[in-house]
């Protein structure tokens, strides 16, 4: 299966630079692009997502197994006196920063790692939750910071949440517990659909970095769509 990394990403703009007549006078770090690719990405994403749209499966990334303790060992009194015989949760770890989108969360998923979903909503309505007549058993999440809460009458240990966060890499900082592995590294499919990488490419060279370029048409039918022809320095 093709896809594109973080490492692919920049080092095919690397290339780019090294080829035109900015690379012996304004070097250009490799973390340098990274940061650009995020926010070109982030761009790109809430453009599309502000119209409405479903969100592609591409932007989506996932956290499995994110580990809860409650809440009275964190010392929060005001939380455990307002929802009075239910079990009150954090996430031990601040979660990534979603997009800032405008009609919706940038969480698309949160549930149990069993696959019941736990109904998201604003910490206002969950005071109000467990008043409600016929769902006031159901499991709610809210979010203060970056730190989520889940409101429960059983204890949760841990969690699956998926989302379009808005610097892919800092999935990396939470790792399975089962594989001991992270959930992204820099040989991670970077989470954006294959038809943008060339769009972000144009975008970083043009606009960051004076690099006119054209994207030539894909003539070894590998989806890479590699950006290389044409290149000056403005």
């Amino acid at each position: 299966m093709t896809f594109t990394t973080l490492n692919t990403f920049t080092s095919d703009i690397l290339k780019i630079i090294r080829a035109s007549e900015i690379a012996s006078t304004e070097p250009t770090s490799k973390r340098q692009l990274e940061d650009w690719g995020h926010q070109y990405r982030a761009l790109l994403l809430k453009r599309d997502l502000d119209k409405g749209k479903r969100p592609n499966p591409e932007y989506i990334q996932e956290i499995d197994h994110l580990k809860l303790s409650a809440i009275d060992e964190t010392g929060d009194n005001q939380l455990t006196g307002l929802y009075k015989g239910k079990y009150i949760m954090r996430t031990d770890l601040e979660i990534p920063k979603t997009l800032d989108l405008n009609h919706k969360s940038g969480l698309t998923y949160i549930g149990t790692t069993d696959g019941n979903e736990i109904l998201y909503i604003t910490e206002a309505r969950s005071k109000w939750q467990q008043y409600k007549k016929y769902t006031k058993s159901d499991v709610v999440c809210f979010q203060r910071g970056q730190y989520l809460y889940i409101v429960s009458d059983e204890p949760i240990e841990y969690i699956s949440i998926r989302g379009i966060f808005e610097i892919p890499p800092e999935v990396g900082r939470f790792v399975n517990p089962i594989t001991n592995q992270p959930y992204y590294n820099s040989d991670s499919k970077y989470p954006v659909p294959i038809h943008l990488i060339p769009v972000m490419k144009e975008m970083i060279l043009e606009k960051e970095l004076r690099i006119m370029m054209s994207t030539p048409s894909d003539d070894e039918n590998d989806s890479q769509h590699e950006v290389t022809s044409n290149i000056r320095a403005e």
